[in-house]
């Protein structure tokens, strides 16, 4: 006995309804808080560029189309949004920057690009580039569930000394 082609349609259909249901956990809370401050409209921080040069590989993935950088000093940071997902960024080995203007500086809403090793194309569209107080990268890290530096703690709790006149 063949099944009748249309009740094997309305399976496949049912079948990858129940997968494409199924398949994506309901968002947590802090998921969702971390999607929303990661959207380019409600990124923390002032819109700035920082030097291509003083970018020494040190960055934090947020997801997958968000990263903070540290350039040249941890302190330094800057949340940079992908015009594109990459998937599995947080397992790439290295990454760099191109800035299309031969500037030297990698800006918000510049002509620039992340370079992903490995990745198809290589070259990831940015969208905005953020300058962040300490309180605002500790604020993202927060809601991707990263530990905060300790150095950000220790700063935000050792009294500020005045010098003497």
């Amino acid at each position: 006995m063949q099944p009748r082609p249309l009740a094997l349609v309305a399976a496949v259909t049912a079948l990858t309804a129940f997968i494409s249901g199924c398949a994506t956990p309901p968002q947590s809370p802090a998921a969702a808080n971390l999607a929303n401050l990661t959207k380019p409209e409600n990124l923390p921080g002032k819109p700035a560029c920082f030097w291509k040069s003083n970018f020494q590989g040190d960055w934090t993935v947020l997801n997958d189309s968000t990263l903070i950088v540290r350039a040249p000093l941890p302190k330094d940071a800057y949340v940079v949004k992908l015009f594109e997902p990459v998937f599995n960024l947080g397992f790439k080995q290295g990454l760099g920057f191109e800035d299309k203007e031969n500037v030297g500086q990698i800006c918000n809403h510049g002509d620039d690009y992340l370079l992903v090793p490995g990745w198809q194309p290589p070259n990831v569209p940015i969208v905005a580039v953020h300058a962040l107080t300490t309180d605002e990268e500790n604020h993202l890290l927060s809601a991707a569930g990263l530990p905060i530096p300790r150095a950000h703690t220790a700063a935000q709790t050792s009294p500020v000394k005045q010098l003497p006149n």
